[in-house]
């Protein structure tokens, strides 16, 4: 299958946390992402265009046992039903330069493994 997106997602499973403007965590599960953001699988609708608090688990780029847990925000972009669970399509912001560098480490990464 040909990639035709300005950027290509990669397959990952990564755990999250959303937290909900009444103080609940959502907890989710990262399945892709590419430079502009990353899809996540929630149990619940998160609304178009809202910006909330997050919190990633990402792999160490040469010991994957190796977890950083990057404090960011979210902005969902798009947000679909399918069975249970809710495919939602967010930007990522406010991270550190570091995080960042990571994430960017794990498309490039994953990039040059296809």
């Amino acid at each position: 299958m040909i990639e035709l997106r300005r950027s290509p997602r990669i397959t990952v499973t990564w755990r999250a946390g959303v937290k909900l403007p009444d103080g609940r965590l959502l907890l989710a599960k990262v399945v892709n992402l590419s430079a502009d953001g990353v899809l996540l699988h929630v149990p619940e609708n998160l609304l178009p265009q809202r910006t909330y608090p997050m919190m990633v688990e990402i792999p160490g780029i040469y010991q994957e046992a190796d977890i950083h847990k990057v404090s960011c925000k979210c902005t969902v972009r798009h947000a679909i039903l399918s069975g249970e669970i809710y495919h939602v399509g967010v930007q990522l912001s406010e991270m550190s330069e570091l995080h960042a560098q990571l994430v960017s480490a794990w498309i490039s990464k994953t990039a040059h493994l296809t």
